[in-house]
């Protein structure tokens, strides 16, 4: 009998972190041998095979540990954790991230109760030492029909993170494959497929840490104006689903990409790179986000931004630990459902 659920574990370069995430899996997932099943994707087992089938070694279920011969990138790794599964619904715990205790039964009773094909638990993101820097938090179960869980997506680019999202594996196959094209919003656009098509069930349970942190896929790789083009093809493609008025889209679109530039401009002024920070805010100077307009939520941050830039690095670290602040709070918070 195919297993309930498969937890797969997409991996790079990073032993010591897989191991970490393994270990966190093998536990939450002790005493559901039966239902659960653990794929292992790496691409790089030259570095990571001994440290992946080590912490394999702990699982007394099913697992299967692919070697990739070549770095296939971020997109077609998930894509071989999707073919190599066997399970009814699928999970993705990234290298770097945890599933928390009571996680995977959680997961099972919910999937046991229910058939939905998309469901979104909650997700606490961490920095490196397990600080929690930000939380999403839902006011209640509730599903949300593909035009509103669509809306949401659009309108928030952390409702949906990877290591919150369980999703029926026929309905990632009917999806079609995580797309290389788009980059590292390769998750985006999946969301995008998925939510269009079967809304979303949220359930208000917190099952696992995103970490956020230098080495991560996203931080790791510069946010320019490709980056943006790719941002704005995904939108493009959200208003070819027709589940969404135009004009509901457009202004959703103006403040993730709003969100997204200030979000990055925000690191390199915290660090004190006034030069890199000025490059990002350079960027709503782009025709393509010109076009968008202004968003007038995010409007002061804009403006305290442009400003900062242009200071001395002596003035900006008070202002900077205050933003911090402000930015903690609107990120932390929780998700009416409506």
């Amino acid at each position: 009998m195919d297993p309930q659920l498969s937890i797969c574990v997409p991996t790079y370069n990073r032993p010591a972190l897989v191991t970490r995430a393994l270990k966190s899996v093998v536990e939450s997932a002790s005493g559901f041998e039966s239902e659960v099943e653990i794929i292992v994707s790496d691409n790089s087992p030259d570095v990571s095979e001994e440290a992946c089938r080590q912490a394999l070694l702990e699982w007394r279920g099913a697992s299967r540990y692919v070697g990739n011969t070549r770095n296939v990138g971020i997109p077609a790794n998930f894509n071989e954790s999707i073919a190599r599964a066997s399970g009814r619904y699928v999970i993705f715990v990234c290298d770097d991230d945890l599933l928390l205790p009571g996680a995977v039964a959680e997961i099972l009773h919910t999937i046991g109760g229910e058939d939905h094909r998309v469901l979104l638990f909650q997700v606490d993101a961490v920095d490196v030492v397990g600080r929690v820097v930000r939380k999403q938090r839902f006011d209640r179960a509730v599903s949300l029909g593909p035009s509103d869980a669509l809306e949401r997506l659009l309108s928030d680019n952390r409702f949906a993170l990877f290591p919150g999202v369980v999703v029926r594996r026929d309905a990632y196959e009917q999806a079609g494959p995580f797309d290389a094209s788009v980059g590292n919003a390769t998750d985006i656009d999946m969301w995008v497929r998925l939510f269009s098509r079967y809304g979303v069930r949220c359930v208000p349970t917190t099952i696992s840490w995103y970490t956020v942190h230098p080495g991560s896929a996203t931080q790791a790789t510069p946010f320019d104006e490709d980056a943006v083009r790719k941002l704005v093809e995904i939108f493009d493609r959200a208003r070819k689903t027709d589940i969404l008025p135009a004009d509901t889209i457009d202004r959703r679109e103006a403040g993730y990409i709003h969100s997204i530039i200030l979000a990055n401009a925000f690191i390199d002024l915290r660090s004190g790179n006034l030069a890199a920070a000025r490059t990002k805010m350079r960027l709503f100077d782009l025709p393509s986000v010109r076009a968008l307009g202004l968003a007038p939520s995010w409007l002061p941050v804009r403006l305290a931004f442009s400003v900062l830039v242009r200071c001395p690095p002596s003035l900006v670290r008070l202002p900077m630990s205050l933003m911090d602040r402000f930015i903690l709070v609107r990120r932390s918070h929780r998700a009416g459902l409506g």
